[in-house]
This record gives structure tokens, C-alpha cells and sequence, in this order.
């Protein structure tokens, strides 16, 4: 389990469909994203149903509600969705109960980097009260 400590807004929840397997995936989602451009959600669960890929679970902690676990069967999907959430709006991440160094962040970062690369330039970042499908524009 990986926890990240967060203290800006979230992103779309949609950016981690982008993030983990690519634009038009098909997936299972499930959670509290309400409306669905959210910024402040609380719980996301993405399963692929493209592949036999274990789902992802990113939730706050009842009593902390800024601090979320990331958790997920495969460690890969674990790390991909907690290192996005620390670097979109995040101020710590632990991974294993220890404080990750920022060596292991720029490592973490480059293993990552295509992924990191479709996150960023996720159409869903454009969503909005006033556009909440900027892909049907």
C-alpha cells in the first residue's frame, strides 16, 4: 500500500483511465465522483476489462481525509496512480510506511515516464461544470 498525502484539488478521475491503460480504454470504474468532472473525489476503483488486469482502489482514510491509500494486487498500477497523485496535487507520499526520497520519486519517474506522459496531456483535464465531456466537443 502506498499513501499520498494530498493538499490540492484531485484531478478528473478520468485522467487515470488515460494514465494506467491508454485513451478509450475500456474499463470498470466505480466511486464517489459526483458530478463526474469532479475535483474533489474521495474514492476511485478502475479495472481493465480489456485484459485480466487487477483493479486499482485510490481512497481517502476516514480520519485523515487529505491522506489517500492506493492500493492494488499489482504493484506497477500501485505506484503509477499513487506517483500521479503525488505529482497532480499531492505534498508526501509514503510507500511501505517510509517516506519516499526524492531519489526514489525521479526513479519512480522515469520508469514511469510514457505513462506520466498520457496523463498529462489527458483531454480530462479540460473538463468542467460547463464541458463535463470536453471529448464530445
Amino acid at each position: 500500500m502506498i499513501k499520498v498525502t494530498v493538499d490540492k484539488d484531485r484531478p478528473d478521475f478520468r485522467v487515470f483511465i488515460d494514465l494506467l491503460y491508454g485513451p478509450d480504454r475500456n474499463v470498470d470504474t466505480d466511486g464517489d465522483s459526483i458530478p463526474i468532472y469532479s475535483r474533489d473525489w474521495e474514492y476511485l476503483s478502475i479495472e481493465d476489462r480489456e485484459t485480466e488486469s487487477v483493479p486499482v482502489e485510490i481512497f481517502s482514510e476516514g480520519r485523515y481525509p487529505l491522506v489517500f491509500e492506493v492500493m492494488s494486487e499489482s504493484r506497477e498500477l500501485e505506484e503509477i496512480s499513487a506517483l500521479y497523485l503525488y505529482l497532480y496535487c499531492g505534498c508526501h507520499i509514503e510507500i511501505e510506511s517510509t517516506s519516499a526520497t526524492e531519489g526514489l520519486i525521479q526513479s519512480l519517474k522515469i520508469k514511469y515516464a510514457i505513462e506520466l506522459e498520457r496523463a498529462r496531456n489527458s483531454i480530462w483535464h479540460s473538463s468542467s461544470e460547463s464541458n463535463p465531456y470536453p471529448n464530445l466537443a
